[in-house]
């Protein structure tokens, strides 16, 4: 099947039947005064907790947990912002062998809160309301057994209200805290499972929401253990698992950010709140606190890359050079492969979801094609195909399907879409793209992203990608525009450099050169120009919000 757009990579590796807390109870033996997790905080000082701290204040909470009622296979929830209480929190709920599930933030009262956890089958959360004075003040409201707004919702009267643990100590709020809760004569006396099976699950990760809204992806103990150590900490990519130390501010909610895989390896995990890396100038800190600690690889959005090179004169004062930059979440423009040899010695791409993890990874250059994300990791197989299902000859645009054997269990409450997601074990991605006759893969966009004008697709990843050739472009995000007679039309919202002297006019005519027209090419109809491009808290252009934006302004 050479000729086909399939490629399957064998598992080498034998696979490693143990849960998460088997692992991590390995390496805190193996290396009980190591700083495992770092929380570096805006003021410049720091929070580190060692591999042995770590497990005996999770276990103290684990046992308030148990004493609590919590048992093997019920699901707790937690919600806050990237902290160390946070990561005893969720190690408390593992080691319990309850599922630990992350929950997004809602807007508003406990109400918003208890509604969550029912919709999510939690019968607890641990709690961090992150400086919000509403859900402060009707957490204190509760705990006196008034009868605020937020009241229990119905649905918890049968199974008993659902219990608040704070992940840190709030004045006002007398509630049970991470800190401080575990010496109960309960907890103490409460006993943690002896054995976790592997194949249940551990962790409903949240997806960025980027599709709309945020899916509930369900992963094992198997899964977790066995991508971390098939993918990025086993590929020869300059990390040495255990012997380094990586920066990741992304948050610990997410799949991208979890710090499950540096308690497995060993490797230090530094961090911070990964809301002051949205912002340009929030690049120097984050410079500074890999600096400061040592760090030795990093996991770094596109953005903050590109962050990175506009700041290019002040940060390389550091000296500083990190062996390993990973990225990727997004199609990476080709200028971002600058970073080589400025702030590290290699930059690697890799390709996955929420749903898969990592499947494919490959270093990038100057001389790397836009959208190319390398050959598959072991164990992985992959298709392309077509509308009927058909795997496409290589060198032909189709949607990607995977399967591997620590993709996700399944979605919590899964939808009826959610559902057709899965075919014969196989996960549809909802990404288009193409395989080369070599088996390398490229990506091309989302599904969602294949813009139908008349009988032609337009694939808004490569406008954008030739939007993006203009120097003086700083930011473009291609959409689709209704219209009755086309159905589609394509539209261009460009960020242009305020001390450039080039015009819409100008990106228009770069466009047609470079796509064909607008009938029979892939050049869009309409050119907008933006102060901004709207963007998702992973840093990702929020695709809604600049089609909102751009019909208001064609006036649609």
């Amino acid at each position: 099947m050479a000729g086909l757009s399939y490629i399957s990579n064998p598992q080498c590796h034998p696979f490693v039947y143990k849960s998460i807390i088997d692992v991590f109870n390995e390496k805190a033996d193996e290396l009980p005064d190591k700083e495992i997790c770092i929380h570096r905080l805006p003021d410049g000082s720091r929070r580190a907790v060692t591999y042995a701290i770590l497990r005996s204040k999770a276990e103290k909470v684990a046992k308030f947990l148990v004493s609590m009622g919590v048992k093997v296979g019920n699901s707790v929830g937690i919600l806050g912002p990237n902290s160390i209480e946070w990561i005893v929190g969720e190690l408390a709920i593992l080691m319990t062998g309850a599922v630990s599930v992350h929950l997004s933030k809602p807007c508003g009262s406990t109400k918003e809160i208890y509604q969550l956890l029912q919709t999510s089958d939690c019968m607890a959360v641990l709690l961090d309301p992150d400086g919000d004075e509403g859900l402060l003040n009707d957490l204190i409201l509760l705990q006196k057994q008034e009868t605020p707004s937020t009241k229990v919702p119905v649905g918890f009267e049968e199974s008993g209200e659902p219990f608040v643990v704070m992940l840190k100590k709030y004045s006002g709020v007398d509630m049970p805290d991470v800190e401080t809760i575990g010496n109960e004569i309960a907890a103490r006396n409460a006993v943690l499972p002896k054995q976790i099976c592997p194949e249940t699950v551990a962790i409903v990760f949240m997806t960025s929401g980027s599709t709309g809204h945020p899916k509930m992806v369900e992963h094992s103990h198997f899964g977790l253990v066995n991508t971390s150590s098939s993918t990025m900490f086993s590929r020869g990519l300059d990390i040495v698992a255990g012997c380094g130390a990586m920066y990741n501010d992304r948050p610990f909610a997410w799949i991208g950010g979890t710090c499950i895989y540096n308690l497995i390896h060993g490797d230090t995990r530094v961090f911070r709140d990964g809301r002051l890396s949205l912002k340009e100038t929030g690049v120097i800190g984050l410079w500074q606190n890999i600096v400061e600690e040592k760090c030795t690889y990093a996991l770094l959005l596109p953005f903050t890359l590109l962050d990175l090179l506009a700041n290019e004169q002040e940060i390389m004062k550091s000296n500083h050079c990190l062996n390993t930059i990973v990225t990727g979440g997004q199609i990476v423009a080709s200028q971002i492969a600058d970073v080589c040899g400025k702030f590290c010695d290699s930059l690697v791409i890799g390709y996955g979801s929420t749903e898969l993890s990592i499947v494919t990874c490959t270093y990038m250059t100057n001389k790397t094609d836009v959208g190319e994300v390398g050959s598959l990791f072991d164990g992985v197989e992959l298709k392309v195909i077509d509308e009927d299902f058909y795997v496409v000859p290589r060198g032909k645009i189709g949607e990607i399907y995977v399967k591997c054997p620590w993709m996700l269990k399944g979605y919590r409450n899964a939808t009826k879409l959610q559902q057709m997601s899965f075919t014969d074990g196989w996960m549809k991605t909802g990404d288009i793209g193409v395989m080369k006759m070599d088996g390398n893969l490229f990506i091309k966009g989302k599904e969602e992203s294949v813009i139908k004008r008349l009988t032609r697709k337009v694939m808004s990843g490569d406008v954008e990608e030739c939007i993006a050739e203009i120097p003086e472009v700083k930011k473009v995000s291609v959409v689709a525009i209704p219209d009755q007679r086309l159905y589609e039309d394509v539209c261009a919202c460009v960020v242009l450099d305020q001390n450039t002297y080039v015009t819409m006019t100008d990106v228009e005519l770069h466009c047609r050169q470079r796509l064909g027209d607008n009938i029979t090419g892939d050049a869009p109809t309409y050119y907008l120009q933006f102060e901004s491009i709207p963007v998702l808290s992973s840093g990702k252009p929020d695709k809604n919000k600049v089609k909102e934006d751009a019909l208001k302004m064609l006036c649609l």
